[in-house]
């Protein structure tokens, strides 16, 4: 399977469970929060060992530059930026994501102001809950078409 397959087939996965989540009645919110826990629990060592994220840091500024600096080199993540940052909250913006063909099909048929699930926030927040004891919400959520970028406004907390 090519590469393209393959990502195409992952984004497909990813709309499937969050859809099927959603219809059982979990919300984005806590979908987000129980991936994080598992990434921290049971993934940790794939994240780590098979797609060299090797956090450093344990606080909230040093360990999300350091997720973001690792995010573009493995590919996961084309173009991020770091648009806010503070110790209660972070708005960070990926662009050309593994992951934004989902986030489009999630859109669909949406209400406004609705906050996809997203695997790759869920890694940053078990990273910053790890290192930096913060837990982490999606307050807000927006897609830019013209960027093909996803920006993220994200509450931290002890």
């Amino acid at each position: 399977m090519d590469v393209r397959k393959l990502i195409d087939f992952l984004n497909y996965v990813v709309v499937a469970y969050n859809e099927a989540l959603e219809n059982v009645g979990l919300d984005s919110q806590l979908v987000n929060a129980q991936m994080a826990r598992a990434f921290k629990e049971k993934a940790a060592h794939i994240i780590k060992d098979d797609f060299s994220l090797n956090i450093e840091g344990n606080d909230v500024q040093s360990i999300v530059k350091s997720f973001i600096e690792r995010i573009k080199a493995t590919g996961i993540c084309q173009r991020t930026e770091l648009v806010n940052i503070s110790d209660s909250n972070l708005t960070i913006r990926m662009g050309d994501s593994i992951l934004n063909q989902a986030d489009k099909i999630l859109l669909r048929d949406k209400p406004t102001g609705y906050i996809p699930p997203s695997p790759i926030i869920s890694m940053l927040s078990a990273f910053l809950e790890e290192g930096a004891k913060k837990s982490c919400s999606i307050e807000k959520y927006e897609f830019i078409p013209e960027e093909n970028s996803s920006q993220f406004t994200i509450k931290l907390e002890q």
